[in-house]
C-alpha cells in the first residue's frame, strides 16, 4: 500500500475527536475498526496517525473477529478527593 498523507491525517483528526472519551478497549477497537476499513497496510497506518502500537490495533482487530462483547466491568471506584485534603487526628 502506498502511503497516503491525507488519509493519515484524517485519522489523527478522527481519533483527536474521539479518544478522550474512550478508555484502553475503546481505543483498541476503534483502532481496528479504522485499520478494518483501510484494508491492507491499515494497522500500520492507523498505528503512525494515533500512536498505538501495532500489536494493538492487532489485538483489537482479533478481538473484533472473535465478536465483541460488551463488557460489564465498572471502573475501580476513585479515592474521595476530600479525604486526602482533611487534616489526619
Amino acid at each position: 500500500m502506498k502511503w497516503n498523507l491525507a488519509l493519515e491525517a484524517e485519522i489523527v483528526k478522527k481519533y483527536a475527536a474521539v479518544s478522550p472519551v474512550l478508555n484502553e478497549r475503546g481505543r483498541r477497537l476503534w483502532a481496528a475498526a479504522e485499520a478494518r476499513s483501510i484494508g491492507y497496510g491499515g494497522d500500520a497506518l492507523v498505528s503512525s496517525a494515533t500512536g498505538l502500537a501495532r500489536e494493538t490495533v492487532r489485538n483489537g482487530r482479533r478481538e473484533i473477529e472473535r465478536g465483541v462483547q460488551a463488557s460489564d466491568r465498572c471502573p475501580a471506584p476513585v479515592a474521595d478527593a476530600q479525604a486526602s485534603t482533611r487534616p489526619s487526628r
